[in-house]
């Protein structure tokens, strides 16, 4: 076709699909050889990277006011019209490929990807993933339209959850109670788009030919390196190894705020701070000294996320109607990362780090020439998870010296996130994720509410035993509705253990030879999509493991490092008291 292809995304949407079908028609009519698979795969590649993108953009329009009717129905009328034609094309495509036994350089692990999405497809399924897409914006627009009237103001539940992290009990108290009143009021709405997701991703795991909808999803997220049993395995090793270890931090937690037992509303409060966590108000500000606090770390990653700033790529501003989420979306046209959030307090800049983390793997995987070798879907999420967990590690190492905070409020932040992830991230994930091993087990039984109820807080009792939940049944109950991966990305929950535990390693390396980890971090970021999970780990200079011995060698260095970070604590503590 002489006609080039549009130059962005925001193009790419004005046509319709009668003009963007010529470009398919050309591809699935070429002869593929070694001389013309290059070119075809590149124009293949720049056609998914302009569909992918304003899918994206749709997306991301959706979440930043979950209000927007127009932004649905643009993102709705585009997945019928063009992206619906565009799968089916795609199967064609993959086909094409796989039956011509070539194998472009760099692309056997994308081959083994295509080849499991073109065994997985059916034409049946495209509208039914349809609606699963369309079931989890329905979501969202119902999480974000979730205001209480908060002191006179009306506010999101979002921002409410902030005052969890201050020091009056009462107060917090009243907050936790405020947002679950609010939230129990979509209770049965809720449980609509649940039933109607597991009844939905049932039919699409039968089109497909799986007995269950867990086997089908095992597929589709390219799990080739453990099993559902190996998951189940590391539930017992995280009940054995981790569950001891968090309990005797939550009882220095509850000692240290004076209280006979920890309430929902303790968990999240610093028990030592007499504050309220700092406060931003000036989100260019606080962009400005995250590129500084980036700087020291290393000035690829400073200059990465200066370009995100220079070309508004983040969207961090805590404003109501927003979804109540932290992403970081590919825009693969642009070949650049967009990350959006609610900053507001110290916290929510360990988010910022976070997706900052996904952001940099963006632009470190950007030279690969093909959609397929770097796409967000074909990134193994074990391994995602691990760029972004491993900033929020290092980057807290640097609050103080980029101006955030103050040295004492560093140190108490680094205390409380590593206590996180032995009290909360670990034990949280496991339960999350056998949740869902229970729910697609049993799908019947799934769509009876008192029965997930009932299921969710006997995992709560083995995983997190030591919270005081007494007078709170219904909360307890229906907590697990606030999750919205179990909505929107089902199975996804699991990868942020494994990837902690990546990340440890990664952080560990760094203590001992920061330059040397750091390569070897980027290095792994740059594969993209080109490697297996294993060597995608060992590239980064750590072990893809999850067994009760790899726990419990983690817990080690993190064990330590809150003595140590105590132990400074305590000594500045007594050198201002002598002054």
């Amino acid at each position: 076709m002489d006609i080039p292809l549009p130059p962005s995304s925001e193009a790419f949407e004005q046509l319709s699909w009668s003009e963007i079908k010529p470009w398919y028609d050309e591809l699935t009519a070429t002869t593929l050889s070694c001389e013309s698979v290059p070119f075809w795969l590149a124009q293949w590649s720049r056609l998914s990277e302009l569909v992918d993108e304003t899918v994206a953009r749709l997306e991301i329009a959706c979440t930043q006011n979950t209000t927007d009717q127009e932004a649905v129905q643009r993102k709705q009328r585009f997945l019928n019209d063009i992206f619906l034609p565009v799968q089916s094309y795609d199967q064609q495509l993959k086909q094409q490929l796989l039956e011509s036994s070539l194998s472009p350089e760099g692309f056997s692990i994308p081959l083994r990807n295509l080849r499991t999405e073109a065994a997985l497809f059916r034409e049946a399924n495209l509208p039914l993933l349809n609606e699963e897409e369309n079931l989890s914006s329905q979501y969202m627009q119902v999480n974000g339209a979730q205001m209480v009237t908060w002191e006179g103001k009306e506010i999101s539940t979002t921002s409410l959850r902030r005052v969890l992290f201050g020091p009056e009990r009462q107060r917090r108290e009243q907050a936790w109670r405020r947002m679950n009143e609010r939230q129990l009021m979509d209770r049965e709405r809720l449980h609509g788009l649940w039933v109607k997701g597991i009844q939905v991703r049932q039919e699409i795991a039968h089109n497909a030919g799986y007995d269950t909808y867990r086997d089908y999803r095992w597929q589709q997220l390219f799990r080739f390196d453990y099993t559902p049993a190996d998951c189940q395995r590391f539930h017992e090793a995280v009940e054995q190894v981790i569950v001891p270890v968090a309990s005797r931090l939550w009882e220095k937690r509850r000692k240290m705020l004076a209280v006979d037992t920890l309430r929902p509303w303790d968990t999240w409060v610093d028990p030592q701070g007499s504050a309220s966590p700092r406060q931003f108000s000036d989100i260019p500000v606080l962009l400005h000294q995250c590129t500084t606090l980036f700087g020291c770390i290393d000035p690829h990653l400073q200059s990465y996320f200066a370009t995100m700033i220079q070309e508004g790529l983040c969207d961090l501003e805590d404003r109501s109607q927003k979804a109540n989420m932290g992403y970081n979306r590919h825009l693969e046209a642009r070949r650049r990362p967009f990350i959006f959030g609610q900053t507001k307090s110290i916290w929510d800049v360990v988010t910022i780090f976070h997706e900052a983390g996904h952001a940099f793997q963006v632009f470190e995987m950007s030279h690969l020439p093909y959609i397929q070798q770097r796409q967000a879907n074909a990134l193994p999420l074990e391994f995602a998870e691990v760029a972004s967990t491993t900033m929020e590690l290092i980057g807290v190492m640097y609050l103080h010296q980029a101006g955030l905070c103050t040295l004492t409020e560093e140190t108490r932040l680094r205390i409380q996130h590593f206590e996180r992830f032995v009290t909360q991230l670990f034990p949280l994930a496991v339960r999350g994720d056998a949740f869902q091993h229970w729910v697609y087990e049993n799908p019947e039984q799934a769509m009876n509410l008192d029965a997930c109820d009932q299921k969710w807080v006997e995992l709560s009792l083995r995983y997190v035993p030591d919270i005081d939940w007494s007078g709170l049944d219904v909360e307890r109950r229906s907590e697990w509705q606030q999750v919205r991966h179990f909505y929107g990305w089902p199975f996804y929950y699991i990868e942020y253990a494994f990837a902690a535990l990546g990340a440890l390693q990664v952080w560990n390396n760094y203590l001992h030879d920061p330059h040397t980890a750091l390569q070897q971090y980027r290095y792994a970021l740059s594969l993209g999509a080109t490697r297996t999970v294993p060597e995608l780990f060992g590239a980064a200079g750590v072990k893809f493991a999850f067994d009760a011995a790899t726990l419990q060698r983690m817990l080690q260095p993190i064990m330590h490092t809150i003595e140590e970070l105590e132990t400074e604590e305590n000594q500045r503590a007594t050198s201002q008291h002598d002054h």
